[in-house]
């Protein structure tokens, strides 16, 4: 009786001893033996919580293959992570897993609901409808230049296809940490996107001078804000939200986003040193309830305002919520916010929490002294109430101040880019630093998007060519 011949051994790893094996074993790679055309790889793995390590077989159908398996069992010994797994899990860790793994490991690195809830959208109505059944190892640039193809039919901006294609390298990244995909697999090389012409000397970032708005402007609509919302208006839609000017004035001089000036506090208003501690953003999340959390990239920061600003109308406001009379003095204002502010930083040193304080210790939102509110639900606006109100006042300003129109393509948020231009850079002379500082974000964010290289060049050799 002729024996049967045994398969060729290729390739051996080191002496191992792992899983209480008394005699050494190796990771082995063999050649097809009789009756098969598979690679075979053998090593050892746990089988399950304190049960002893058992023989694993995966197998191969090139070489090239079964040495990668070889190899990545050689590492995952080496480094005790998980060793390869069979070709039947590796089929189910599908595009969909992945995107499930992708919000899992977003909301695990405390990304913002607002930035979660986005991605959820991009995952819904383009990536999983077009490759959400295909295999992770099977991810070829072919299957994202689907998904692009998808996106560009509703996503006519160039930043909406650059958000598209960054989560897919998102995802990608993260394919390659679980060890789902190999890395030397790229699915978005050669992936081209069409580009946005660029002024010379700016980056993709720049907000073009156009979009940021006059301070005429600002104040036309503050105005406008004051009567149409104020207790003379006439209309309750709009007097549901009595401080909307003020709120327009602390956004077009102070920077704010828009969640964190509807977290603004009476005791986040220090009137003794000129400024605002921001601290905290109100959050909306779809369909759930609006609360009080972290301010953008975890930055805490202080921004000053002007003085007529801060005492002529956000002093009778927080005189009002910590229940002292209309005559009350800045002092007797100053003392009450001091006496809350450290009755709160007592109950934080009781706190499991170690990183509570005065200002982000928790407290119940309708409990909270909130500067702006909705009137009737006495919470922090809805942002799609916030921006029908602005669009209310912004046609009566159209219509009664044409001169100081507010310009239809410019919207709320870029208040933002007034505060950090026209009044802390130009009217203030301060430098990009500082402006950095007060907007809560890094230098090189503000330079990108308010700088052009060369701009004051090209500004002075205009000004010489007009004088001859």
């Amino acid at each position: 009786m002729a024996t049967r011949s045994q398969p060729k051994l290729l390739a051996q790893g080191k002496p191992r001893t792992l899983g209480g094996s008394a005699r050494p074993w190796r990771v082995r790679l063999y050649a097809p033996g009789a009756g098969t055309n598979k690679y075979q790889v053998f090593f050892r793995a746990p089988a399950g919580e304190g049960e002893p390590w058992k023989r694993v077989l995966r197998r191969a159908a090139s070489e090239a293959e079964a040495r990668k398996i070889f190899a990545q069992a050689e590492t995952a010994l080496d480094t005790e992570q998980a060793t390869p797994v069979g070709a039947d899990v590796r089929a189910s860790r599908t595009i969909r897993m992945l995107g499930e793994e992708y919000l899992k490991d977003s909301i695990e690195r405390g990304k913002q609901p607002r930035t979660i809830e986005q991605r959820v959208s991009r995952l819904n109505a383009h990536i999983l409808p077009t490759i959400g059944d295909v295999p992770v190892t099977k991810w070829r640039v072919e299957h994202s230049r689907k998904v692009m193809e998808k996106g560009s039919k509703t996503l006519f901006s160039t930043r909406g296809r650059e958000d598209l294609r960054g989560q897919l390298a998102a995802m990608r990244k993260l394919a390659w940490r679980l060890g789902w995909l190999d890395r030397s697999i790229d699915p978005l090389d050669g992936l081209e996107i069409g580009r946005a012409n660029v002024l010379h000397g700016a980056t993709a970032q720049y907000v073009d001078p156009r979009l940021r708005p006059e301070t005429r402007q600002m104040k036309a609509m503050a105005a406008a804000a004051d009567k149409l919302c104020g207790p003379e208006g006439t209309d309750p839609l709009m007097t549901r939200l009595p401080l909307f000017g003020t709120k327009i004035r602390v956004a077009g001089f102070g920077g704010l986003r828009l969640g964190e000036q509807n977290a603004l506090r009476a005791i986040d208003v220090f009137f003794d040193r000129g400024y605002v501690h921001v601290n905290g953003s109100w959050i909306t999340p779809r369909g759930q309830t609006g609360f009080r959390g972290p301010v953008k990239n975890h930055t805490v920061h202080e921004v000053p305002l002007p003085k007529s600003l801060m005492h002529d109308e956000l002093l009778p406001r927080v005189k009002e919520l910590l229940d002292l009379p209309a005559k009350a003095s800045i002092q007797q204002v100053i003392n009450a916010q001091e006496a809350e502010r450290q009755r709160r930083a007592s109950l934080a040193t009781h706190e499991k929490d170690r990183n509570l304080t005065w200002w982000n210790y928790p407290v119940p939102p309708e409990d909270e002294l909130w500067l702006f509110v909705d009137m009737v639900t006495g919470l922090p606006v809805k942002p799609e109430m916030h921006n029908d109100r602005w669009h209310r006042v912004r046609v009566w300003v159209e219509e009664n101040d044409p001169d100081n129109a507010w310009p239809r393509t410019i919207v709320y948020r870029n208040l933002r880019h007034h505060a950090a231009t026209k009044w802390f850079h130009e009217e203030l002379g301060e430098p990009w630093e500082v402006v950095a500082q007060y907007l809560g974000d890094k230098l090189t964010t503000v330079l990108n998007h308010y700088v052009r290289a060369g701009e004051d060049a090209l500004r002075d050799s205009v000004m010489r060519l007009a004088r001859l």
